[in-house]
C-alpha cells in the first residue's frame, strides 16, 4: 500500500511539473504579445493563448489521455484539482491583488516541494453524499471497536475515562480494512481514507489518530458527526525515519464550530467584562494593565510579562542545535559543489605559497571562501540547481522538525500567556498600533527570544473568543510613553525605563503606559487614526494610583520574578520639570542596543561576519 501511495505522489508530480512548465509557456507568450494586447486587448489574447482556468484544465486532461499510464496512479478530479492549484499562480501573475502587487511567471517546481494535493469536497445536498476523490469512511465508535484500549468502550465511555486513561491501543502497523459487501457507504469500522476508480482497485489507507492525554475529546468534537465531514486532502512530511523518508498523513476539514477544551472555555466565561484594558508590547517583555469600568468597585491590575531564565536556556541550547545543523548543510553543500565557491582566504594563501615553491596544486574538498557569482554579484549557477547528498537532506529534515517542534512550543507558551491575560484583566483590550518587524533589524536576539508579535496575535485571538477585541491606537496621536497620568507631557528617551514625574507618580515606563492604553477611545473602532486619551478615565486611573489601589498579578509561566507593584505614588519625588529620570536600562536585554545590521562594529578589516552579514548567501 505505501507503494501504491509512493507511485501516486510521483504521478501527481509529474503532471503537476508538466502544467507548470505549460503555464509559464503561456505566461511568457502573453508577455511578448504587447502589441497584440494593445490592438485587440488583453482578454482576447488570454482566450486565444488559453490562459485560463478551464483551459489549464484542458490541458490536465489531455496530459492524462496522452501519457496513458497516469491513468492508472490518479483520476481525472485530481487532475483538475492540480490544475486548478497551478492556475492560481497564473491568476496571481495576471492580475493584481489588493495590495496592487502581482507576483512574478509561474516557476516550476521541485520533487521536495510537493507537500500536499488537494481534496474534492463532497456534495452535502444530494441525500448520498458523493466523494470525488479521498474519502473518509468507518467511524469513530468503530475505530474504538477496532483499537481500544479496553474492550467494549464506546465513545461517552472514553470521554468520561480518568485523565491518564488510555483510550487507543493503536500498534505499529495498521491493517487496511475490507470492504463490505455494500460499499464503502456501509463500512462502519476503523476508519480509514480510500481512493477510488483506479484500474488497479481501490487505495485504502488505515489511519492513526493522535493518542495521549485530552486528545480523545478533540476527536470525539470533529469525528463524533459523519454529515461535518467536508473534504480530505493528503499531505505528506518530511521524516528521515519513516519507510521512504516521508510520513502520510489525511488532513480533514470540518463543517462546524472550533473545539475548546472544557477548562479553556471555563476561563473564557469566567473573564471579567466589566474592565477596560492596555497592552504596551516591547522587545523582552509585554505590560498589561487594566483599570475597573467608571463607577464600578475594584482596584488598579498591573502584569509584566518576561522570558523566565530556564525558556532563555531551553532556547540558547536549541540555537546552539541550529547552528550546528546549519553548519553540517554548509559543508555538505560545499562538498558537493566544490566548483560553484571560491577558496578561503587561508586556502588561497596556501595556495599561493605551494604555487611559489613549485609545489603541485592540492585539491580543496571543501572550499571554505564565497559563491562564485559574475561581476554584479549574482551567483553563477542557482542554489536550486546544486547538487544534494543524502545526508544533507537527512539533516536538513531534522532542522525543519526541530523548527516545527520549537514554533509549537511557542504557539503553546503564548496561548497560556494570552489566557492568563484575558482571565485577569479581561476581553476588551488596547495597544498601539506599531511595526514589530523593523525591530528585528536592531534587537534580533531578544525579538527572537520573546516574540511579541506571536504573543499578541494569540492575545487578539483570545479576546475575540471570549466576546471582546484588541483594538490598536495610533502612536502619533496619543503617544502614551511621552505622557503621564497626571496628564502632563514630557518627551523620554528610548533608554529610558522608568517613569517618573513631578507629579509623584513613578513605575515602570512599560506599566505606565499600558494604563494609559486603558484609558484611550476609538471614534472608530476600525481606526487607529482616531484615538484619543479619555481624559474622564485618566483621572480615574491616576486616583487609583494616588489611593494605593494597585495590584500587580500573577500570570503565565512566562513571568519571571516576583509579582509586585511597580507603579505608584511618591510625593517627595524630587525630578526636573519635564519629568526626566536618570537612565536606568535600555530597552530589550538590559544592555547596549545593539548596533544596525550594516555598520562596522570597530574590526580594523571590515564588517564581522555574523548570520546576518555575512557574504554567503543562506540556503535556499
Amino acid at each position: 500500500m505505501r507503494r501504491r501511495v509512493e507511485k501516486h505522489w510521483e504521478a501527481v508530480f509529474r503532471l503537476r511539473r508538466a502544467l507548470q512548465r505549460d503555464a509559464g509557456a503561456l505566461c511568457r507568450a502573453y508577455l511578448a504579445a504587447r502589441n497584440e494586447r494593445a490592438a485587440v486587448g488583453a482578454r482576447a489574447v488570454r482566450v486565444r493563448l488559453g490562459l485560463a482556468r478551464k483551459g489549464i484544465e484542458v490541458r490536465a486532461k489531455t496530459h492524462v489521455e496522452r501519457s496513458g499510464w497516469m491513468r492508472r496512479h490518479f483520476t481525472k478530479a485530481t487532475a483538475l484539482h492540480v490544475a486548478d492549484e497551478v492556475w492560481e499562480s497564473c491568476d496571481r501573475f495576471l492580475f493584481r491583488d489588493s495590495a496592487g502587487q502581482r507576483h512574478g511567471i509561474p516557476q516550476v517546481g521541485s520533487w521536495w516541494d510537493l507537500r500536499h494535493i488537494p481534496g474534492r469536497a463532497r456534495s452535502h445536498t444530494k441525500a448520498r453524499p458523493v466523494w470525488e476523490t479521498y474519502r473518509l469512511v468507518g467511524s469513530l465508535q468503530g475505530h474504538l471497536g477496532a483499537y481500544g484500549a479496553q474492550p467494549g468502550m464506546t465513545v461517552a465511555g472514553a470521554n468520561a475515562a480518568e485523565p491518564g486513561q488510555p483510550v487507543f491501543a493503536q500498534s505499529g502497523h495498521l491493517p487496511a480494512p475490507v470492504p463490505p459487501e455494500g460499499g464503502w457507504r456501509a463500512h462502519d469500522g476503523a476508519l480509514a481514507v480510500v481512493y477510488t476508480g483506479l484500474p488497479g482497485g481501490d487505495l485504502v489507507i488505515p489511519v492513526r489518530l493522535p493518542q495521549g492525554a485530552g486528545q480523545f475529546a478533540r476527536l470525539a468534537h470533529f469525528l463524533g458527526g459523519p454529515r461535518s465531514w467536508h473534504k480530505v486532502d493528503l499531505v505528506r512530511v518530511r521524516d528521515r525515519r519513516a519507510p521512504g523518508g516521508w510520513r502520510y498523513q489525511a488532513h480533514l476539514t470540518v463543517l462546524g464550530a472550533g473545539w475548546a477544551g472544557p477548562a479553556t472555555a471555563a476561563s473564557r466565561a469566567a473573564a471579567p467584562a466589566g474592565r477596560l484594558g492596555g497592552v504596551d508590547g516591547n522587545v523582552s517583555n509585554l505590560a498589561v494593565a487594566s483599570v475597573p469600568a467608571p463607577g464600578a468597585e475594584g482596584e488598579l491590575l498591573t502584569t509584566h510579562i518576561r522570558i523566565t531564565g530556564e525558556k532563555r536556556a531551553m532556547m540558547d541550547r536549541e540555537a546552539k542545535k541550529a547552528r550546528g545543523r546549519n553548519r553540517a548543510m554548509q559543508r555538505s553543500r560545499r562538498a558537493a559543489n566544490a566548483a560553484q565557491y571560491q577558496l578561503g582566504r587561508k586556502q588561497q594563501a596556501r595556495a599561493d605559497r605551494r604555487k611559489a615553491a613549485g609545489l603541485p596544486e592540492r585539491a580543496v574538498r571543501v572550499p571554505g571562501g564565497a559563491r562564485a557569482a559574475n561581476a554584479a554579484g549574482i551567483p553563477k549557477q542557482a542554489y536550486r540547481k546544486d547538487t544534494l547528498s543524502k545526508a544533507y537532506r537527512a539533516v536538513r529534515a531534522d532542522h525543519a522538525a526541530a523548527a516545527s517542534a520549537s514554533a509549537h512550543r511557542r504557539d503553546d507558551w503564548a496561548r497560556q500567556a494570552a489566557q492568563a491575560i484575558v482571565l485577569t484583566h479581561g476581553p476588551n483590550l488596547l495597544t498601539e498600533d506599531v511595526d514589530i518587524r523593523p525591530w528585528s533589524l536592531r534587537w534580533g536576539r531578544g525579538i527572537v527570544a520573546f516574540t511579541p508579535g506571536r504573543l499578541l496575535a494569540r492575545l487578539s485571538r483570545e479576546c475575540s473568543a471570549a466576546g471582546g477585541a484588541l483594538t490598536k491606537a495610533s502612536t502619533w496621536t496619543t503617544a502614551l510613553s511621552q505622557h503621564c497620568l497626571c496628564g502632563r507631557r514630557a518627551k523620554k528617551p528610548l533608554a529610558q525605563r522608568w517613569h517618573s514625574c513631578p507629579c509623584g507618580i513613578e513605575g515602570d515606563r512599560d506599566i505606565v503606559s499600558a494604563i494609559l492604553a486603558a484609558t484611550v477611545r476609538l471614534a472608530d473602532p476600525g481606526d487607529p487614526k482616531t484615538a484619543s486619551i479619555d481624559h474622564g478615565l485618566r483621572e480615574h486611573a491616576r486616583r487609583l494610583v494616588l489611593t494605593g489601589h494597585v495590584l500587580a498579578t500573577d500570570t503565565a509561566a512566562q513571568q519571571e520574578g516576583p509579582a509586585r507593584s511597580t507603579v505608584h505614588h511618591n510625593p517627595a519625588t524630587g525630578t526636573g520639570e519635564d519629568g526626566s529620570h536618570p537612565v536606568v536600562a535600555s530597552a530589550g536585554q538590559g544592555e547596549r542596543p545593539a548596533q544596525p545590521r550594516h555598520r562596522p562594529h570597530g574590526h580594523p578589516w571590515g564588517r564581522r561576519r555574523n548570520g546576518r552579514i555575512s557574504s554567503t548567501p543562506p540556503d535556499s
